[in-house]
């Protein structure tokens, strides 16, 4: 069977740079570690570019232009979803020479220990710093933040709002229970770091069982693989919960372009 085409480069999509997350599958590359582009209703914005970032977004298999972003944003300040943050900011502005796009990111990636350079930040058109109960218009799409989750640095999950579909992603959080009304969308993409719970900040398999079971999205994505994940072959966990919750899910995989128009039909 040949190769899906890809969809048009405005429309509605969330593309999956790299799909790999946690300490290990980071310093071994098992995955890509490049985050989520995500275009919506026009929008582009590259959420978490970890390590490698801007080397997969130019690589010829995805071609996709940095100058063209409207906005960067980070969920929370650890290497395997900021690793590139600041090549990205200088690539969204071509180096600096041009002050275009917007840097949402929680206060803490700019105060003490700063993973956005200082230098860099004057590149960008706007920088926000993220709160809990925020939202940020980013062109026709609102950018919420519902929560802040349990995680060891402030960490929030997001909802971009747009006119036909809502996409969600739970980024790295222990399971509780105000996720499963603050995270409603049409997509959900779940952080499943563990196949078994290894503590109380990363969601493990049964975390996503607990989280689809009572979202119920019309669509589900689970990605930011550990190596325990892919030692579980991700396909078949998703298969697993798809079984288990009626809700369908699919792994993500590197450089995969999800179509929402494509796949929402299906669901």
């Amino acid at each position: 069977m040949p190769p899906a085409a890809s969809p048009p480069s405005d429309a509605d999509q969330v593309i999956f740079v790299g799909t790999g997350g946690g300490r290990m599958t980071t310093a071994l590359q098992a995955r890509a570690t490049g985050g989520l582009w995500i275009v919506l209703d026009g929008a582009r914005l590259h959420v978490d570019p970890g390590p490698g970032a801007l080397v997969h977004v130019r690589a010829r298999s995805l071609a996709l232009d940095p100058a063209r972003l409207d906005a960067i944003v980070l969920t929370h300040k650890h290497l395997d979803h900021a690793g590139d943050v600041n090549a990205m900011i200088e690539a969204m502005t071509e180096g600096g020479t041009e002050r275009r796009g917007l840097v949402l990111a929680p206060g803490d990636c700019y105060d003490d220990d700063p993973v956005i350079l200082r230098y860099v930040r004057g590149y960008a058109a706007r920088v926000g710093t993220l709160e809990a109960g925020g939202r940020y218009p980013i062109g026709d799409v609102v950018l919420e933040t519902p929560l802040r989750l349990r995680h060891p640095v402030e960490t929030y999950g997001l909802r971009l709002v747009g006119r036909r579909y809502t996409v969600g992603l739970i980024s790295c959080t222990g399971y509780f229970a105000e996720l499963d009304a603050a995270f409603r969308a049409d997509v959900l993409i779940l952080s499943v770091v563990f196949r078994n719970p290894r503590d109380e900040t990363h969601l493990a398999v049964p975390d996503a069982q607990r989280l689809l079971a009572a979202i119920r999205p019309r669509l589900a994505v689970i990605t930011h693989f550990g190596l325990t994940m892919l030692r579980a072959r991700p396909w078949e966990v998703a298969e697993a919960l798809s079984q288990e919750t009626g809700v369908r899910v699919v792994a993500a995989r590197d450089r995969w372009r999800l179509a929402l128009d494509a796949e929402l039909s299906k669901a």
